[in-house]
């Protein structure tokens, strides 16, 4: 088992928690779409998910870094955290948002 302040820090150095939310958030914009281009009340309910659901993952910080400090030890923390320090991963993770919205159009286009 790992410390919690190792566990935070690499969640700091892999930007995590920037990650889950980017996916949830270009996860419910392509669905908000989708159900727009079919009509579907749900488009809606949706939108306000997407709008109210950043207070929620407030939470996930915390939550976060005390499971990965269950499932790692110090050690092996240590490591991720120089694994995450890496540029290429670096430059990876400040792409992401980009690819991942890219992927999401190209995937939006193809199943139309």
């Amino acid at each position: 088992m790992g410390s919690q302040k190792k566990a935070r820090e690499l969640l700091e150095v892999s930007d995590t928690l920037t990650h889950y939310s980017n996916l949830i958030s270009y996860s419910l914009m392509y669905f908000i779409a989708k159900a727009q281009q079919e009509g579907s009340p749900l488009a809606d309910e949706l939108l306000k998910i997407k709008n109210g659901y950043q207070g929620e993952f407030d939470d996930a910080a915390e939550i976060t870094g005390q499971v990965v400090s269950e499932v790692f030890s110090d050690e092996e923390l240590d490591e991720l955290i120089v694994l995450n320090t890496n540029p290429s991963l670096e430059k990876l993770r400040g792409l992401t948002p980009e690819i991942m919205k890219r992927v999401l159009e190209k995937y939006s286009v193809a199943s139309t």
